[in-house]
């Protein structure tokens, strides 16, 4: 069976689908399948999340530092990485961090594996090419509910997309200094942090890694921001901080919360604005600079036109690597305590 769904998905020019991949995503997918089944029919109960919240709240815990290459993240370019010339010429104006973004609902298997492959050439563009030094380089996988269908065999796309990646690039990310990582987005409880959490360090394990190695930050909005402590402690061996999605211009009191809370738990904030990067560039200008004062960690933007002027702003008003040290005591307690996890 194995044998032929490999012959089936290589007939579609991934030279990413090897033998000893697949046995690789199938032994994967079922050391965790119970583990989804169990996320999907929400079976963890209320009761349990009160417990746990007056738990974290109150303990003394730290997010592990990252390694680095991840340390300053002024500038984080994020892309669909399906275009290679976009991919390649991305590298030129000097962001510290890209995103291969491969969790659009639209995509399918084969434009992922397209994806995949364009990855494949950039790292080796990024470690054997880039002067002065290469920049950090994340996926965003699928969303855990998302399956994958390879000729009858059905994986979860998640893992196909991390296992895959870990798979092909574990070995050249580590020989040059960095490490796999990832940006999990869609995460609506901590229960799927904490799954998330099983999953990085069983691969830990199956890469011969130190646990710690592979770092994942966590995408938060309006929707989940009252589980993000919850979220940074099931993760807090694995996590390289947290993404604040929103709309809009300003800095908003959630930002000001989700800073406070990052920072008191020594993790980055890095922010990441919807429908923005249209505005003029007085407005993003202004945008940039109220982020920066107001403490977040760095600036994520699709457009890479809009790296120069953001690492302009971010150079000015952080001159070090990141901006941890700065609390926000305040906005501790900013969001409805009988909601947060």
């Amino acid at each position: 069976m194995l044998d032929e769904v490999i012959e089936s998905a290589n007939v579609h020019g991934s030279s990413l689908l090897t033998q000893e991949a697949m046995v690789f995503l199938e032994r994967l997918h079922r050391h965790f399948h119970q583990d989804l089944q169990q996320l999907d029919e929400q079976q963890h109960r209320t009761n349990n999340r009160q417990m746990t919240k007056a738990q974290i709240k109150n303990a003394n815990w730290e997010v592990k530092p990252v390694r680095k290459d991840l340390q300053d993240r002024r500038i984080v370019l994020k892309n669909s990485a399906t275009n290679l010339e976009t991919v390649l010429d991305s590298m030129q104006p000097g962001p510290n961090l890209f995103i291969a973004d491969y969790s659009y609902a639209s995509f399918s298997l084969n434009d992922r594996l397209i994806a995949q492959e364009l990855v494949k050439m950039f790292l080796h563009q990024n470690f054997f090419y880039t002067v002065p030094k290469p920049m950090a380089v994340m996926i965003t996988p699928s969303d855990w509910r998302k399956s994958d269908d390879i000729n009858g065999l059905c994986l979860s796309a998640c893992l196909v997309d991390v296992g895959l990646y870990l798979f092909h690039h574990t070995e050249t990310l580590v020989r040059n200094g960095s490490a796999p990582y990832l940006c999990l987005k869609g995460l609506a409880t901590y229960e799927e942090a904490r799954w998330w959490n099983s999953v990085i360090s069983y691969l830990e394990r199956e890469q011969n890694l130190k646990e710690g190695t592979i770092k994942a930050s966590i995408s938060i909005t309006e929707e989940n921001v009252h589980q993000l402590e919850g979220m940074l402690y099931e993760l807090r061996d694995h996590c390289a901080g947290i993404h604040l999605v929103e709309e809009g211009r300003g800095v908003s009191d959630v930002a000001r919360y989700v800073i406070s809370i990052g920072h008191k738990r020594k993790t980055h904030v890095i922010r990441e604005n919807l429908g923005s990067e249209t505005n003029s560039n007085a407005a993003l200008f202004e945008q940039g600079t109220r982020e920066a004062v107001e403490g977040f960690d760095g600036k994520c933007v699709t457009d890479a036109n809009l790296i120069k002027m953001m690492k302009g702003i971010w150079n000015h008003y952080m001159p070090e690597p990141n901006q941890i040290w700065k609390r926000r005591q305040e906005y501790l307690s900013l969001v409805n305590e009988s909601t947060v996890v």
